[in-house]
């Protein structure tokens, strides 16, 4: 019993997360941050780096925020070495995809072991 509790609670916790993924907008970083307010954001500069800034802000030409979401330091990126911007956004089919495999294994896993007690 206390087994499928511990599974149960697993798969609870799993479940919140989803999958999540970056999706790049066509829109330079002043326009992205004026229209909405993400919390995080991905940027790629002109030497292909990409760099994931928690908290974004433009102040003066630069893009600034901070590297985790809970660094005190603070990153500074020039917004004209910036080539493009990402926000995440969560992918439904592939959270429900996930979740039907995470049950379906869960199930599995049971009916194995009412197999075995015979």
């Amino acid at each position: 019993m206390t087994s499928r509790r511990a599974v149960l609670g697993i798969l609870v916790a799993t479940a919140g997360t989803g999958c999540v993924a970056w999706r790049t907008q066509n829109v330079t970083p002043q326009q992205l941050l004026q229209e909405r307010s993400p919390e995080v954001i991905r940027v790629t500069t002109k030497d292909s780096a990409g760099i994931v800034v928690h908290q974004p802000r433009i102040t003066a030409d630069s893009l600034t925020g901070h590297p985790t979401a809970l660094a005190i330091q603070r990153v500074a990126i020039p917004v004209a070495d910036i080539t493009s911007v990402a926000t995440r956004y969560r992918h439904i089919g592939k959270s429900l995809i996930a979740g039907i495999a995470i049950l379906g294994g869960v199930s599995l896993y049971f009916l194995l072991q009412t197999l075995n007690t015979y």
